[in-house]
């Protein structure tokens, strides 16, 4: 085997290595495949300087070419489907958006409120706070404020008018 051949057979080789790290990843196969590149392009220049030329013009084109291919095209394969995030975050809520309708519902303290518990709001478990005042499970209680997923209650009064200690 001469020169040449050894020369493009380590060029392919480390081609090889180089896409098979994207399948198999760990940093591993891919550092042998630059490695391996990178002595095929220098045994191409011990051939000859235009040799060793076109063998690093070819390998730099053709990982431009392969790299394009890939981010144009590996996305839309199953694999890349599986691995590659489809949806962008800009519809994303870090809390859940329909603890916005609990506000001014009543319901009632499944757990003691001391000051976080259990409420029961419109037939749903519902993770709640107070402003710091304990309430007794089974009271009667009321969503004054909804910041994102913290839903703080108060005792609603007696009546039904509101709730107890909120000044008219």
């Amino acid at each position: 085997m001469g020169m040449e051949t050894a020369s493009i057979l380590l060029v392919a080789i480390g081609i090889i290595f180089i896409l098979a790290e994207i399948f198999i990843p760990g940093e591993i196969l891919g550092t042998i495949g630059v490695v391996s590149l990178a002595a095929g392009v220098v045994t191409g220049f011990f051939v000859s300087p235009l040799f060793g030329l076109v063998l690093l013009v070819v390998s730099i084109v053709a990982g431009i070419t392969a790299f394009w291919l890939w981010l144009k095209y590996f996305p839309k394969t199953p694999i890349g489907r599986r691995i590659i995030l489809q949806a962008d975050a800009s519809t994303w809520h870090g809390f859940d958006q329909r603890h916005g309708e609990l506000l001014g519902r009543t319901g009632i303290a499944r757990s003691y409120l001391r000051p976080s518990g259990i409420a029961l709001i419109d037939g749903k478990r519902v993770d709640v706070v107070t402003r710091g005042e304990m309430v007794d499970a089974g009271s009667a209680i009321e969503v004054i404020e909804v910041a994102g997923n913290r839903v703080v209650v108060a005792a609603a009064s007696p009546k039904g008018g509101g709730v107890a200690g909120r000044e008219a």
